[in-house]
């Protein structure tokens, strides 16, 4: 068997395993080895740069079925969005091999490829309206010691070191495995940067202090009810669906105040309604959060309001709402009012808190600012659906590390979870896999409360920022050098 059609093979099977709905860390780390291989073996590049091409994309489109916005207008338009959007994530190859065949393969041109693979996925992530959805670093989500290092330079810095052990391995394999003192510098380099990883979660810091936090989520199917009665124009209808949930909801909320909770966190979108309902659950609610001295954090969508409006409140015991965050992701897609991105924060007697809603988590430049602000805690209540659940759940987490807080994700179709300022998951529960009657995605967790400092909230997207830059290096260097040996 022709030994490129075995590195194709990999690239594909090892494909429908990275950051889709079936994620091992570990693919992400291989795929580049032979991608490098297959393509700097190739004796004729565009041809099998189109091979490459059509493996990557099916093997994408497979394993991120039903996973995009972009399914819920129509299937094929997902299948031929990442049709058109792989050759963008191949054309670090091309740059690898370029390089490969103008100036040989000596340890620093290990670097090429990394700079131009983290160059192209923070482009691809930037400005774009699904914020960094599908970057390359979110493949690691679980693989706790890999993503400490998006407490130092966010997801551009991970998508570097696995884009240059692949580059290493590559530099190692064509050389027999012999080491250079560089070669093997570099390659202390990458072990070095996993080992602190390994240590900052084998040492973390305490917690200043936990809070009982529960959680709730809406009963299977009841959110589709009722958007189902707004379609039908059922006005009566509806306004019953919402009254009656509503009732239910307090009721739930002081159950958990009763049984010992200091903060109730609601999933995004629970209080829907018209304006005077909605004015109406938030006054109720108010009233509630005094009488049993807790804190609420209350979503609520409002249809009435044009364009809708999707707002999440934290309601204090004494002082009724005290924060208001409107949602500012993915508004163009659900057609509600867009925020402006600026996110607020109250002290509380449980550590400064703050919200944001589902899709707002995908925005790492906006959410640092809750780093900067030295939250303690945020809440992220959100709406999934079966394909995505594990994919967005596991995105939040590089949030907590990357601004060393800790998040309460609760989730309708979805996956609720808590994870700490390290990205170690607290609690978790699939509403796919429990048989809950009644509200679903239920938590009652010690949640531990305490921002712990992070150098990513210092520098930011500056990492990813510089390997733009450096893409642009490297492009000028081919330009200079076009005559030299061609690829």
């Amino acid at each position: 068997m022709n030994r490129k059609y075995l590195y194709l093979a990999i690239i594909f099977i090892l494909g429908l395993f990275i950051g889709g709905k079936w994620n091992i860390p570990l693919a992400a780390w291989i795929v580049p080895i032979f991608g490098i291989r297959f393509f700097r073996d190739s004796d004729k590049a565009g041809r099998d740069f189109l091979l490459l091409w059509l493996v990557s994309a099916v093997s994408t489109v497979i394993s991120w079925q039903g996973a995009t916005f972009i399914s819920k207008i129509h299937p094929l338009a997902e299948a031929g969005f990442f049709l058109l959007m792989a050759p963008i994530g191949l054309l670090p190859y091309v740059i690898d091999r370029m390089y490969h065949r103008r100036f040989g393969s000596s340890a620093w041109l290990t670097l090429v490829y990394p700079i131009a693979a983290t160059a192209m996925d923070f482009f691809s992530a930037s400005g774009s309206p699904f914020g960094t959805f599908g970057a390359g670093a979110y493949s690691q989500r679980d693989f706790l010691t890999v993503m400490q290092i998006a407490s130092i330079t966010g997801l551009w810095g991970i998508t570097f070191v696995a884009s240059w052990f692949a580059s290493l391995t590559n530099q190692l394999w064509e050389s027999g495995f012999k080491f250079t003192p560089l070669s093997l510098t570099f390659a202390g380099i990458v072990a070095l940067i996993l080992g602190l990883g390994f240590g900052r979660i084998l040492l973390p810091s305490q917690p200043k202090q936990t809070a009982q936090i529960a959680g709730f989520s809406l009963p299977n199917g009841k959110l589709q009810e009722a958007l189902n009665q707004l379609q039908a124009k059922d006005e009566a209808g509806f306004r019953q669906t919402a009254q009656e949930l509503h009732a239910q909801e307090l009721d739930q909320i002081r159950s958990f105040a009763q049984s010992g909770a200091d903060i109730i966190v609601l999933q995004e979108g629970a209080g829907l309604g018209y304006t005077d309902q909605i004015e109406k659950l938030l006054a109720e609610a108010s009233v509630m959060a005094k009488e049993e001295n807790i804190y609420i954090v209350l979503p609520t969508f409002d249809f009435e309001k044009k364009p809708a409006e999707n707002i999440v409140h934290i309601i204090a015991p004494n002082d009724g709402i005290v924060l208001e965050h409107v949602k500012y992701g993915g508004n163009q897609f659900e057609g509600s009012l867009a925020g402006n991105g600026t996110l607020q924060t109250v002290d509380t007697p449980h550590g400064k808190l703050s919200a944001v809603i589902c899709w707002d988590a995908d925005f790492p430049a906006v959410i640092k600012q809750a780093g900067e602000k030295n939250v303690d805690l945020m809440f992220v209540p959100s709406n999934d659906w079966l394909e995505v659940k594990d994919i967005h759940t596991g995105m939040a987490t590089f949030r907590a590390v990357e601004n060393g807080l800790s998040i309460f994700r609760q989730t309708g179709q979805g996956v609720s979870s808590v994870t700490d300022a390290y990205g170690r998951q607290i609690n978790r529960v699939d509403m796919f896999t429990e048989n809950a009657i009644g509200f679903t995605g239920i938590q009652n967790v010690k949640t531990p409360i305490g921002s712990v400092d992070t150098l990513y909230i210092l520098i930011g997207d500056g990492f990813g920022w510089a390997m733009q830059i450096g893409l642009l290096v490297l492009l000028a260097i081919l330009c200079l050098n076009r005559k030299k040996k061609p690829a």
